[in-house]
């Protein structure tokens, strides 16, 4: 009884359509696939195909809004009055699309009267969940373990597993049970790159092992002297024994716009990090520490990486599946270019790491490694990179692969065995219980002259 139902009330919103466009010279559209109201479109239709009565500009306006389908790419016309928005559908579903707004006005004729705004309506045909679990496991087996760049690490027979479990993924009865069955099968890869979505929920493969402590943060910011922090202290600067101070806990704001509170009155206006650095980089010596940082944005880091450097200077090594030989063998070099208002600073610089670092961080270090007088210290990193890529599976659910290989300049890869650093200092863990060992080892060795 739904399908009438809804059935009349696009076609009620059609004739209100139709009649909304009553000006000659304004454009409108004569044509769609799939059709308004149509109740039977294939959710393997891959693309929207819209048609205008006369000859329209370039550009093209498609809100956001509820219940709209997913678009994979950028639309492209066809020709001047015909132009097709890639999308993705699901089964049993009502879509909606709206073709300009009163706010967005790009689809205009090349007079530049814009059309008015149009809503498309339709709904996807049901398909049994065996049926697209089929082709989802299709989906997959195509992509993995071909595509993901750790797939020979771990010494697993993956197809052999995919194998195994078809019948399992298959017959789920639901796109979460289809989920979790294939996460448990990932889980083998002990990836913390590697995980699955569904019902707008990630779900990871792995998660890092407990790490036994290699800082005392609540310690060492008690021994700091003219204190700034962010407002997550994901940042935080200062100075100890003349020696300047500054952690990035993760690689997770613009630094462009990042500010500071001022400790301990937070109501002194905030300041930006550029104001932080001059503060902290008065001193002959700078400690920046990232022991607690597990990665984030590379271009976060890029940019403060950048500031030390006075003329580019490549740090890494990537390698990435190719397309033609289906291998991973293509290979190119990551740069670091001097930011903009690159530092000049000519003092000694200590870095402190230790076993909780990875991802874009291990590129950190990569980075640092590149900067006259940097001395990298503490213990190695953890070791994995993946820059994952989703790719989204007929019955909805989304797995993000990790897309390439880690190298150092040297060739070494980073995945599975991490970042020695320059200086190794291995401390128990029971003497970080009540002062930050690590920190205080190399302020003792800056005074000290060591």
């Amino acid at each position: 009884m739904q399908k009438p139902i809804l059935t009349l009330l696009f076609c009620g919103l059609f004739a209100t359509y139709a009649i909304a466009q009553n000006n000659s010279t304004t454009p409108k559209i004569v044509k769609t696939t799939p059709e308004f109201a149509d109740c039977n479109v294939d959710p393997a239709l891959t693309e929207i195909i819209v048609e205008f009565n006369q000859d329209m500009g370039e550009s093209y306006s498609v809100p956001d809004r509820l219940n709209m389908p997913l678009i994979t790419g950028q639309p492209k016309w066809i020709n001047k009055r015909v132009i097709s928005i890639p999308v993705r559908l699901y089964p049993g579903k009502t879509y909606s699309l709206l073709f300009n707004s009163q706010k967005f006005q790009n689809f205009r004729n090349t007079q530049g009267i814009p059309l008015n705004p149009t809503e498309l309506h339709f709904q996807t045909r049901s398909i049994s969940f065996t049926t697209l679990n089929q082709k989802a496991y299709d989906d997959f087996i195509k992509i993995f373990p071909l595509k993901y760049s750790y797939s020979s690490l771990k010494g697993i027979n993956w197809n052999d597993l995919l194998k195994l479990n078809r019948s399992e993924l298959i017959n789920s009865e639901s796109r979460a049970e289809f989920g979790l069955k294939l996460l448990n099968l990932l889980k083998n890869a002990e990836d913390p790159h590697l995980w699955v979505e569904f019902e707008d929920q990630k779900y990871f493969t792995f998660l890092p092992e407990i790490i036994d402590q290699y800082s005392n943060f609540n310690k060492l910011f008690e021994r700091l002297h003219n204190m700034y922090y962010t407002k997550t202290w994901n940042c935080v600067a200062g100075s100890i024994d003349s020696i300047g101070y500054i952690t990035f806990r993760s690689w997770d704001a613009d630094l462009k716009t990042l500010s500071f509170y001022t400790w301990p009155n937070s109501a002194i206006p905030m300041i930006s990090l550029s104001e932080v650095l001059g503060k902290v980089l008065k001193y002959p010596n700078l400690i920046i520490d990232v022991r607690e940082n597990n990665g984030g944005n590379e271009e976060f880091a890029r940019q403060f990486a950048g500031l030390f450097i006075k003329d580019s200077v490549a740090y890494e090594k990537v390698r990435i599946f190719n397309e033609n030989s289906k291998k991973f063998d293509d290979d190119f070099v990551k740069w670091l270019v001097p930011g903009m208002n690159k530092l000049n600073y000519n003092g000694k610089i200590i870095l402190l790491t230790g076993p909780g670092v990875m991802s874009s961080c291990e590129s950190f270090l990569l980075m640092m490694k590149q900067v006259p007088d940097v001395k990298i210290m503490g213990t190695t990193s953890y070791g994995s990179s993946g820059n994952p890529v989703p790719y989204t599976l007929s019955n909805g659910v989304v797995v993000y692969i990790p897309s390439w290989q880690v190298y150092t300049m040297e060739g070494q890869l980073i995945e599975g065995k991490g970042i020695r650093p320059d200086i190794e200092v291995l401390i128990p863990k029971e003497n970080f219980q009540a002062k930050d060992a690590l920190f205080e080892k190399v302020v003792w060795g800056i005074k000290n002259g060591i």
